[in-house]
């Protein structure tokens, strides 16, 4: 890992607490940042290689005024991880235009405005730095339920691909990571008795027979933050033991 500094938002979830976790055992200096203070401080405590900052991703000042103090903490940003996120379920017909708004504030807008602030200081400083979004399989897989999580994350995907192009002339570098069902313990075959139905669901459907571990999305976006990929831009990586290669609920042929 070559990245010196690295700006990870929702830092205190299971997925962004991996990711700042990866980070910095390869030696990079983290900027985690999440809107609840108590839980930052409680995940990261006193770290000389983890700063952390309260911030809110739904206020635009907010996010400028995060990207401006990253910066000025760390000196020069090298990569930007646009972790933070939330998922509702609710159909439509019960769906109040609030929530809609909520997840595209967050999941959506906020990933734009802090990576316009930051794409506009690598620019000025000439970082050849890297953008990773975190999407979901939902981006491109419907459910019910999710069409505002659904839709932020197509969305947040084709955002990806558009800073990409506009990006890549000054060496940034913007992709995706697309996980798939996450879970604190890995399960595997045979499901678990009790296991929630939609947990079932999803397993069966997963080729490598096991749900994914916060721990493998965090190596990806590790792998898209190094020089290993200066090559690689403008990607959906998906990272979810082969569900989305196909359908795998029917019967194995003769």
């Amino acid at each position: 890992m070559t990245t010196k500094s690295v700006l990870v938002t929702g830092a205190t979830g299971r997925i962004g607490h991996a990711i700042v976790e990866k980070l910095t055992a390869q030696g990079a200096k983290a900027v985690a940042t999440d809107h609840d203070g108590e839980r930052l401080q409680a995940a990261y405590g006193e770290r000389d290689n983890v700063t952390t900052i309260v911030a809110d991703l739904t206020s635009e000042e907010d996010l400028k005024r995060l990207a401006a103090e990253a910066i000025a903490e760390a000196g020069q940003i090298d990569a930007l991880v646009n972790c933070a996120g939330i998922f509702p379920n609710r159909q439509v017909i019960n769906m109040s235009t609030d929530e809609w708004d909520l997840v595209y504030s967050i999941n959506l807008r906020g990933p734009f405005i802090l990576s316009r602030e930051i794409a506009r200081h690598m620019v000025e400083r000439e970082v050849r730095g890297s953008i990773v979004n975190i999407s979901s399989g939902a981006g491109t897989s419907a459910r019910t339920g999710g069409s505002h999580y659904c839709g932020s994350k197509a969305a947040l995907e084709m955002l990806t691909k558009v800073l990409a192009i506009e990006l890549g002339p000054y060496g940034i570098r913007v992709n995706a990571v697309a996980p798939g069902l996450i879970l604190d313990e890995v399960l595997a075959q045979p499901v678990p008795e009790g296991t929630h139905e939609y947990v079932t669901t999803l397993l069966n459907g997963i080729p490598l027979r096991r749900t994914g571990r916060p721990e493998d999305i965090a190596n990806t976006v590790a792998f898209l933050c190094g020089d290993e990929t200066e090559w690689v831009s403008g990607a959906v990586w998906g990272v979810n033991g082969g569900s989305q290669a196909g359908r795998t609920h029917l019967p194995p042929s003769e």
